[in-house]
Formats: structure tokens, sequence, C-alpha cells
């Protein structure tokens, strides 16, 4: 049996230990941006929960009262590698837009200011209830198992607030008996109370909102993109030190 033989280039102990130290501040620095970020995450659920969180002197009322509800349909067989249109599924939504599956169809049109949400999870998933905002026409089509919300009255209702108050929604997970897979109802939906604030208050809301979201989780600014661009760094200072010429004899 022929085995590959390998040569390990040992640089000089000093050399060695300089190496090690310049990587290590790299990776102290990564760890201290995510330690960051988990505190900043842990600030805007604080902050969200506080400020989404309402007394019995506020107005309710059914969400069916403030939006239309359309469902999604089975794209499975539309499905393409490079398709004009996003198929918007559970695991599009969960990944926050990052995982895409593509159609020539648009089988469920989308339009702008829609909000998306997850009607179907495994039980404890994080996926239920999860909501989105299409953010373009003519980009997106509706797959099964997901809703698509759109504010009747813009003049009353931000559709951002609205986003925010759907997210995750304890009225809607409260469905999930952490045994069996959760299937949301239209009437599940349609039916859960949404407080009547004046736009005002619902714009300042989410202007608080926004900047701790975009600080979370933003991938060209903010602490995400900070940390990706610090792992690059590292990556190439790592790869520069070491490798090594090989000495001519």
């Amino acid at each position: 049996m022929i085995r590959d033989i390998y040569n390990i280039y040992l640089p000089p102990l000093p050399v060695q230990q300089e190496i090690v130290r310049i990587l290590d501040s790299f990776t102290e620095l990564t760890a201290e941006l995510t330690a960051e970020l988990t505190a900043r995450r842990k600030q805007y659920e604080h902050y969200r929960d506080e400020l989404l969180t309402f007394g019995d002197d506020i107005v309710w009322t059914q969400l069916k009262n403030i939006a239309t509800f359309k469902n999604g349909k089975g794209h499975e067989r539309k499905i393409v590698e490079d398709g004009q249109f996003i198929v918007v599924n559970s695991r599009f939504i969960s990944s926050d837009g990052v995982v895409k599956k593509y159609s020539e169809i648009q089988i469920v049109p989308l339009v702008k200011n829609d909000i998306l949400m997850v009607m179907s999870d495994l039980p404890n998933g994080k996926a239920l209830a999860k909501c989105f905002v299409v953010d373009a026409d003519n980009t997106y089509t509706l797959n099964q198992r997901i809703c698509a919300l759109h504010v009747k009255d813009t003049v009353q209702v931000n559709t951002s607030f609205l986003y925010y108050f759907l997210n995750r929604n304890k009225q809607l997970l409260k469905h999930d008996n952490g045994v069996d897979q959760t299937n949301l109802k239209k009437d599940d939906i349609l039916e859960i109370l949404v407080p009547v604030l004046p736009l005002s208050q619902q714009m300042s809301i989410v202007s608080i909102l926004d900047s701790f979201y975009a600080l979370c989780t933003n991938l060209t600014s903010g602490l995400p993109a900070e940390i990706a661009a610090r792992q690059k760094q590292y990556e190439y200072y790592r790869d520069k030190l070491l490798t090594f010429k090989e000495k001519m004899e």
C-alpha cells in the first residue's frame, strides 16, 4: 500500500509563537463581536416584548378587520435552477431570505408590503408564525402552507408595525402543543387580536425596532457584517502566515 508523504515545515519557535499571537488576536476579536451580537439580540427581544405589550386600556380589533388573507399553492413541480420568481416557503422565511428556490411561473403573485407568514411547522419549531415582508412587486410567488396578509388601510395601520406584532405572535404559538405538527388555520390567524394605536405611535415603535433589528441581522452593516469581515480577515492572514516557500537546496 502506497501512502502519500507530506513534509511539514516548522519555522523557528519564536516565529511560531508570533504567528499564534497574531491569529489568536483575530479569534478573540471575532469571539468578542459574537458575544456582543448575542447581547444585542437579547436586548432587541427585550425591547420588542416591552414595546409590543399593551395594557387593558388599549382598544383591540381582530386581524380580519385590518388585513386581507391569501393562501399559497404548491410549487414542487415548478421549481427550476434559476427562475424569475423566488418561491416563498418556510425555509425561505425561517432563514430570513437566505435559502432560496426559484420558479418560472408566478402561481400566487405577491405585491410589495405583503406580510407572509409560516402556517405549518414541527413541534416546538422556530418557523411557526414567522413573518417576512415583501420588498418588491413581481419578485416572489407564494408556496403552500404560507399565507399573505395585506393591510387594508395604510393610513390607519403601518405595515411594519403589523409585521413586528405578528411575527412569532404568542396568540399563534399557543397552537403548538409540543407533540404534533402545528397547522394554523385561516381563522386562527384572522381572529387574533391586534392593538388599535395612533399611526404616530406605531411608527415610533417601528423606528426603535428597526434600529435594533438592523444591528442584529443586516449582512451589509451592523454586527453580522463586522463578524463576517473579521472572519475573512482571519482566513486571509492565516493562509498568508501558514504558507511557506520551499527552501531551495
